[in-house]
């Protein structure tokens, strides 16, 4: 039987699942079968909508025929990658007891990217907007005629429907988890009468629950969701096909690794109970026992019965704050995070967790550094000693005299791992001539710089500004990360007209929406203290929903933001 440490070196694709493509995905399955070709077949079903080639991939030779296909949703590729891992082993490893047995006792057909289309576009949905899985009564899609068109012919035994769910889904009351797996076996009615192949599906179900429960206690549900009758789980499960739905989900902290390697495992169980028929002897009562999924999601990060402070200390207030990455992926790092509820939050909780008991949560500093230009950024020394001034977000100044200053600015994506928030305003239009100033100043403008400072700019500069709506800022009203605390309420309202000045939407308060980049401070001593900020108290500091500072130890995490104005994208 394969065991949980074998995988290790499996891995097929090199990249993220989440980065898993049709023309990649065909070129492996092409270098998979070269490896054994009397052992996998490869058979072209037809085309996608935008006329992608949909591939099924067919091994062994055995009696029990098995059907599995993957991401007929666009943006849910955890078993794509499960399935290439899959096939990998059952190609390379053909003299491992599992491998031989399952290839002996089973044909497997694999249909592992049924949604091309919008597997190029990482959404849910078909190039027509259609959801596959709402299409099997219809089959108004070219994708869902493919799956109907090969449960037909090859009349599969066994089927596995294989998905993602909100990565949030959460399983458990007094202790919530993660629901790393769920499952359901499609009932073939409003009523869930019971049928030889439900039957069967459970004990699937059961055995594949058991074989990855090791490994993630807790965080198995069932899936919520009753009778569907457009969804082809439904309908191949009335075909007399035993038919088992897996689901996968999250994963405790912000990392979905661990997934693909789960679900591997209760894939690679499964075939072999198959081919050995020793499913049969799998109690059907565990998934009957299985808790369905929450009716409450977990959230990214949690901040529990932390003191709000977003004008002064008559606007204090004690909430929750739940914090969500922006990115759709389940299966990526993210892009961001905003505050997506406040309030009492205690009936769920997060994949992380920080007790907020008695702090002081602060919109994270914004700042002024002339010094940090698009050429000179920050080491990760440097990013340290400003997170430790309780910095989230770090302005630059761009001269528009330096060619080469723009083009850096032109270059600079998330993609650089930044360790804070960066943005830029233009500066060096003084004593240029008006043709020469206006043209460096509009490449800065399509650039995204934030503004311009008013360094003895003329004005006519500024009318060309203004007419795009972006400030003049003077650099007195820039704080720098050196400055002298302030007390809390003047630390507030400065940062909220720094935001404001600079047009950063949501920024500089604490509510709704807003971008999660926080500051954790042990509280002053009496509610009404005009005692100035002491960085020595600071406790957490979190940049785009991740915490990157905590307790005087601060994270390797390039979380941060490029920041720039709504003329960028223009």
């Amino acid at each position: 039987m394969f065991k949980w440490d074998e995988y290790q070196n499996l891995r097929e694709p090199s990249r993220p699942p989440s980065e898993l493509r049709h023309a990649h995905l065909e070129q492996l399955l092409a270098q998979l079968q070269a490896i054994s070709p009397e052992t996998m077949s490869l058979k072209i079903l037809g085309e996608s909508y935008e006329g992608r080639l949909i591939t099924c991939a067919t091994l062994g030779k055995g009696p029990h025929r098995i059907l599995a296909w993957s991401q007929m949703h666009g943006n849910e590729p955890t078993h794509t990658a499960a399935l290439l891992d899959l096939i990998g082993f059952l190609q390379r490893d053909q003299q491992h007891d599992t491998a031989r047995v399952i290839l002996e006792g089973c044909t497997v057909s694999l249909v592992l990217m049924l949604n091309p289309d919008g597997a190029e576009r990482y959404q849910r949905r078909n190039a027509q907007d259609l959801d596959i899985n709402r299409d099997a009564m219809h089959l108004a899609s070219p994708e869902g005629r493919i799956l109907h068109e090969l449960v037909e012919s090859i009349r599969p035994h066994f089927a596995l429907n294989l998905h993602n769910q909100n990565p949030r889904t959460a399983v458990g009351v007094q202790r919530p988890q993660p629901a790393a797996v769920s499952l359901l076996v499609p009932p073939i009615d409003a009523a869930d009468n019971q049928t030889e192949a439900t039957q069967r599906a459970k004990q699937l179900a059961s055995v594949f629950l058991n074989a990855v429960k090791p490994h993630c206690p807790e965080m198995i549900s069932r899936y919520d969701a009753d009778f569907m009758p457009r969804c082809f789980g439904e309908w191949v499960q009335q075909q007399g096909v035993a038919t088992l739905t897996v689901e996968a989900g999250g994963w405790t902290g912000i990392d979905a690794t661990p997934l693909v390697r789960l679900h591997f495992l209760g894939l690679i169980h499964l075939l072999e109970a198959i081919a050995t028929n020793s499913y049969l002897h799998a109690d059907s009562a565990d998934y009957d026992a299985l808790p369905r999924s929450s009716e409450h999601y977990l959230f990214d990060l949690l901040i529990s019965g932390i003191r709000v402070v977003n004008n002064d200390w008559q606007d204090l207030f004690v909430a929750d704050l739940g914090i969500n990455q922006t990115d759709e992926s389940p299966c990526s790092l993210g892009a961001g995070g905003k505050i997506e509820d406040m309030g009492d939050l205690h009936l769920t909780t997060g994949k992380t967790n920080i007790l907020g008991d008695g702090l002081l949560c602060l919109p994270g500093r914004i700042v002024y550094q002339p010094d940090f230009t698009p050429r000179n950024l920050l080491t990760q020394n440097d990013a340290e000693q400003l997170i430790r001034l309780g910095v989230t977000t770090l302005i630059g100044r761009v001269d528009c005299g330096q060619s080469e200053d723009l083009k850096a600015l032109e270059q600079l994506t998330e993609s650089s791992k930044l360790p804070l928030n960066l943005g830029f305003v233009a500066g060096g239009a003084a004593g240029m001539d008006l043709q020469d100033s206006s043209t460096n100043l509009w490449t800065a403008i399509t650039c995204g710089v934030l503004g311009i400072l008013d360094e003895g700019v003329s004005w006519e500069l500024k009318r060309l500004f203004e007419s795009f709506s972006l400030p003049i800022i003077s650099v007195q009203l820039l704080p720098c990360a050196t400055d002298s605390p302030l007390n809390v309420a003047n630390y507030s309202l400065q940062n909220q007209q720094v935001a404001n000045l600079l047009k950063l939407p949501g920024s500089g308060r604490i509510q709704l929406n807003s971008p999660a980049d926080l500051i954790l401070l042990k509280a002053p001593p009496k509610p009404d203290s005009q005692d100035s900020i002491t960085w020595n108290d600071l406790q957490q500091v979190i940049v785009a929903g991740r915490v990157v500072f905590d307790c005087g130890t601060c994270e390797d995490a390039g979380v941060g933001k490029v920041l720039k104005s709504h003329l960028a994208s223009s």
